[in-house]
């Protein structure tokens, strides 16, 4: 299960993650993202601070998400290490 929490404020848009992006989950937030990116905020955020698990397809979407623009956040070993992983950031 995955609950994406929207916060639209003035100027950017932060999509708060909380749970397993896999599966059916990962078309969600697709979903979400798209309706995100229409919005044409400055900024747009996902936060993985509260992501429990991923599977191959929801790091694919990250990734997409990252080179459309997208900035990922979160702090936590595993919000740190999945970030390094997708944007090859250290």
């Amino acid at each position: 299960m995955l609950r994406i929490t929207v916060d639209d404020d003035f100027q950017a848009i932060a999509l708060r993650l909380e749970g397993k992006l896999a599966g059916a989950w990962v078309q969600e937030l697709r979903a979400v993202w798209s309706e995100a990116q229409a919005l044409n905020k400055e900024r747009l955020c996902v936060c993985l601070t509260e992501i429990s698990g991923i599977d191959p397809s929801g790091r694919r979407l990250l990734r997409e998400i990252h080179c459309e623009g997208g900035v990922l956040t979160g702090s936590g070993l595993l919000a740190r290490t999945l970030i390094e992983d997708v944007t090859g950031k250290s």
